[in-house]
């Protein structure tokens, strides 16, 4: 079994890292590399407070985001959103462009875009036009960064970075337009919901004051979320809240009455029913299934 060491998390804090709140560099990785990283604490399993978008000029890695391996491969982007528990499982010859950037100074249309998925995000292929496109914004934005400083360089680099993200954006974005026309209200709302559960979901565990907060009646936020995921409003609070149960269960050594207050819930008993029923398995069976 393996020995669990931590009580809690690691979160990598952008204002350690930039005063500037961005940073970007290009990389290339391999197995050699990761295992020279993880020797300085840093590619261990950890969240960030950050957002992390990758273009990957060449690929052949695997990304493992909450719980699922994400495999990178070719000529693709990808991105991490603040507070997802993640860590390089493999990486062989990965070459590309990184950017970290502090959350408020992300585009709040393409902050909105990246937060309203529901399912955990998977990258994108590219193709030559977009490749080119976003190649020259990279170039430019480094070039940028390591010229000399005026009056105006921070402006100018934070104008690009959202440039870069933009075209990241843009490609999400084009892989959920096969939603038919007649869905796109309801897609709206549920993206609307599911921005605001990210933010809340510790504190706010009603369907009914997530719809008086979002300014609709409770049957049609269901009607929306149901519409477009399958699922109602109580099913997306339930795989939030035990989403991070899971993260703590498998990478910390908190125990489940701390874990039970961590998430909002005084009573760690019905936490722990909660659990059962949304993951088919006991809090103590899902930590040792992954442990042993």
């Amino acid at each position: 079994m393996k020995e669990l060491k931590q009580q809690i998390i690691p979160v990598h804090r952008m204002d350690i890292q930039s005063s500037l709140g961005i940073e970007f560099n290009y990389m290339e990785m391999t197995d050699e590399y990761i295992e020279i990283m993880m020797k300085s604490n840093k590619s261990v399993v950890h969240r960030d407070d950050y957002y992390m978008f990758l273009f990957l000029e060449t690929a052949s890695a695997i990304f493992t985001v909450d719980f699922e391996k994400m495999q990178l491969q070719g000529e693709s982007v990808f991105y991490v959103r603040p507070g997802q528990v993640h860590f390089a499982s493999s990486v062989r010859e990965t070459k590309g462009w990184f950017l970290t950037i502090e959350v408020m100074l992300v585009d709040k249309n393409y902050k909105n875009m990246f937060e309203g998925q529901f399912s955990t995000q998977r990258s994108i292929s590219l193709d030559a036009p977009i490749m080119a496109r976003i190649s020259e914004t990279a170039r430019l934005l480094h070039s940028t960064i390591q010229a000399k400083p005026t009056a105006f360089s921070n402006s100018i680099i934070l104008s690009l970075a959202n440039v870069f993200i933009g075209i990241i954006a843009e490609q999400y974005t084009r892989q959920q337009e096969n939603l038919q026309h007649n869905k796109s209200r309801s897609a709206l709302i549920a993206h609307q919901f599911k921005r605001l559960l990210s933010d809340n979901f510790k504190t706010i565990k009603s369907p009914s004051q997530y719809a008086q907060m979002l300014n609709y009646s409770l049957s049609h936020l269901n009607e929306s979320v149901k519409h477009i995921t399958g699922f109602p409003v109580s099913y997306w609070i339930h795989q939030q809240v035990v989403l991070e149960a899971k993260r703590l269960l498998y990478y910390t050594d908190m125990d489940v009455k701390e874990i039970a207050f961590s998430l909002g819930y005084e009573d760690h008993t019905y936490f722990s029913r909660l659990f059962s029923k949304v993951e088919g398995v006991s809090s103590g069976t899902f930590r040792r299934k992954f442990h042993e």
